[in-house]
């Protein structure tokens, strides 16, 4: 950004950024599967987008802007996640790779196979699918948590998280980890 943020309004996005960073990041953390360095990429970025329309953020109350500063950071963390893909899928089949020997091979090798493709098949969800299966199945996050986490509604949350099911199911056949678990648990 060229143009300096004149003194009174980068106290104000100054109190701003302390205010909600930590949250944010730990928001982040959640997005991101708990990689630290994009987590506090996308929170950095988010603040970068906030000072670059601070005029229009700074007139917001304070639900709407932690509101905006979640769906930018919602919307920074999809699109890093849609860039990074390739990486992603290199990663965990290096982690399959550098695993220790197991005792028992051929149990072991069946489980990572089945737990390799049902992996893949949870990179495969669209995006906000994936986030919603991510923050509900692996974070054990309600429902209702995972609609506010990212500012969606409950039945946007329900609706992704049957997709997504539906899709694993149809993928994994017999090696669906979530069985006949068809309400998601509590909401």
């Amino acid at each position: 950004m060229s143009d300096k943020i004149p003194e009174d309004q980068a106290s104000e996005l100054a109190s701003c950024f302390i205010r909600y960073a930590e949250g944010l990041f730990r928001h982040a953390c959640v997005l991101t599967r708990g990689d630290r360095a994009l987590a506090e990429d996308l929170v950095q970025s988010t603040f970068v987008a906030a000072a670059s329309q601070w005029a229009m953020v700074r007139d917001l109350t304070e639900p709407q802007r932690l509101a905006w500063l979640r769906t930018t950071i919602g919307n920074q963390a999809v699109s890093a996640f849609r860039r990074n893909s390739a990486f992603r899928a290199r990663y965990l089949q290096l982690e399959q790779m550098y695993r220790p020997p197991a005792a028992d091979t051929h149990t072991d090798a069946l489980a990572a196979a089945a737990l390799d493709r049902c992996w893949q098949a949870i990179l495969a969800l669209p995006p906000q699918q994936y986030l919603v299966a991510v923050l509900r199945w692996l974070f054990a996050m309600k429902n209702t948590e995972v609609a506010a986490t990212l500012d969606i509604a409950c039945g946007t949350v329900a609706s992704h998280l049957f997709r997504a099911r539906a899709t694993l199911r149809t993928e994994l056949g017999p090696f669906d980890p979530f069985g006949d678990d068809e309400d998601g648990g509590p909401v």
